[in-house]
């Protein structure tokens, strides 16, 4: 007599589907092959800030302010998290006077997007960074600008930066910050930046003065 399996399917011999049944639950459960890595996209560095205005997708950087607030930002190389390099921005985010009696604003941005074509990141799930403050009390939140909020000279602000790290705030050693896209109501596929915004509202009163170090700006 011929062998029973070889006259009937898989699913109806009981040898040949506990063989199948246990090769997948092997390689699904010894980390041999997982359905999470298989289609991983790997992180995409912006900015390691080891030096030049431009970052690694080749867009601009820069501080904005309105008048009375300030900030300033340098690339030093001192204090990194990796590499030589780190991104130091000084900021000084006043409680009044200015545009509508607010105190002005001040930030930085780094641009996603070159010329005209912005910066598609629905392959990815969160932008990170490595952050600390010269004091520990400084704060901030982070903006992100699809090509509509691009036009209009503005970005969507997350909550302040302390709901993204581990100890829930910005302390003087280096955390890294990692903020989840869903956090933006925004067309992913068609980003245009990011930001570091020195808000009032983030600030007893409105107003804020301090220093913060930020790098390894990533995708991931």
């Amino acid at each position: 007599m011929k062998d029973q399996c070889v006259l009937h399917p898989v699913s109806t011999c009981p040898a040949k589907f506990m063989s199948v049944f246990l090769l997948v639950w092997l390689l699904l459960d010894t980390g041999h092959w997982t359905l999470d890595t298989a289609f991983a996209v790997p992180a995409l560095l912006v900015d390691d800030f080891e030096g030049g205005g431009a970052n690694k997708l080749g867009g601009r950087s820069n501080t904005y302010v309105m008048e009375p607030s300030r900030a300033l930002a340098l690339r030093v190389q001192e204090r990194p998290h990796s590499g030589s390099g780190a991104l130091i921005l000084r900021y000084d985010k006043k409680p009044k006077g200015g545009p509508y009696d607010s105190g002005g604003w001040c930030g930085y941005y780094t641009l996603l997007k070159v010329g005209s074509r912005t910066f598609d990141a629905s392959n990815y799930s969160a932008i990170t960074f490595w952050v600390k403050g010269a004091a520990g009390t400084e704060n901030f939140v982070v903006g992100l600008a699809d090509r509509h909020w691009d036009e209009v000279g503005d970005s969507v602000k997350s909550e302040p930066i302390g709901k993204y790290l581990p100890a829930g705030k910005l302390t003087t050693d280096w955390q890294k910050a990692t903020v989840p896209l869903s956090a933006f109501m925004l067309e992913m596929r068609e980003l245009a930046s990011v930001a570091i915004c020195f808000e009032g509202s983030v600030f007893p009163g409105g107003a804020g003065k301090g220093t913060v170090y930020v790098d390894d700006l990533m995708f991931e």
